[in-house]
């Protein structure tokens, strides 16, 4: 005889509830006292809770193992922002000593020279499509200097003031086409003016009225002759292409500036030439 389903359900329910205090019955029932109900419970429990204790532990390791993984995580972020913040730091202070070896060149610079000079800072440039720099702006106007003043920097030759305008004035640099200074190669003595490349991408220039016969040569060093306000022996940059002809009274030179023009930051602007030999001497 079949029983109803509500009955099923209820029989159901009672062995499902029977069984939790059946195994929990033999379960503290000590060996001794055990009848051979509780043994055949024992026996059909054993491997039940093997398997639950097996599957809690690995539920517990994958915890585990996942509170590591997001605790690695979270200090993995933290070193990350760390070394953001380190390398920036970093960055700021390879800046800072480079300024502070530059600023050191410049004073060295300004105590060689017998010039009376005035320190300038870089604000500002003017860069062509190529982005190369055509012109540079200073932080010294119109109290301070004046347009033609020559300008330098702790490698040697930048140009000359070109314009002075309130308290800033604009920079003519030696790679400008426009630009002429009076030079010297000390190899040979051999003298020209040294003028700007036009349409070029690069800060280069070219010597002028460099005489044919005299044998210059790639590699040459090129100084300033100490006409035109500029001191004497001053670098201007190294000879790194010579063209000769078979004709006329003058070569060819290209000339490599001895300062990156580029990348300027302090400058020194010579506000008188250096007294004549003949008064130094006295």
């Amino acid at each position: 005889m079949q029983l109803p389903r509500r009955a099923r359900e209820l029989v159901i329910v009672a062995i499902l509830l029977a069984l939790p205090l059946l195994f929990l019955r033999a379960s503290v029932k000590s060996p001794s006292e055990l009848n051979a109900l509780d043994r055949v419970v024992l026996r059909i429990s054993s491997p039940v809770e093997t398997g639950l204790t097996s599957c809690g532990r690995w539920i517990g390791d994958l915890w585990h193992r996942y509170v590591a993984l997001w605790n690695v995580s979270d200090e993995n972020a933290r070193l990350r922002d760390e070394n953001a913040k380190l390398r920036t730091e970093l960055s700021r202070f390879e800046q800072a000593a480079h300024h502070n070896t530059e600023l050191e060149a410049l004073l060295a610079l300004r105590k060689d020279l017998s010039s009376q000079t005035v320190a300038a800072r870089v604000v500002g440039a003017v860069v062509s499509s190529q982005f190369r720099v055509v012109r540079i702006r200073l932080d010294r106007g119109e109290l301070e200097v004046k347009p033609g003043m020559p300008v330098l920097a702790s490698g040697g030759v930048v140009g000359r003031i070109e314009r002075v305008y309130g308290p800033y004035s604009d920079v003519l640099l030696a790679s400008d086409p426009k630009s002429a200074i009076d030079v010297v190669v000390p190899r040979t003595g051999s003298r020209g003016v040294l003028k700007g490349i036009p349409g070029s991408t690069r800060y280069r220039s070219r010597i002028d009225y460099l005489l044919r016969k005299d044998e210059v040569a790639a590699g040459d060093q090129v100084v300033t002759s100490g006409i035109g306000g500029f001191p004497r022996d001053l670098p201007v940059g190294k000879i790194v292409e010579v063209t000769r002809r078979n004709f006329g009274l003058y070569q060819d030179a290209e000339v490599e500036p001895a300062v990156e023009l580029g990348k300027l930051r302090q400058v020194l602007v010579v506000l008188a030439p250096p007294p004549p030999a003949e008064k130094a001497e006295r």
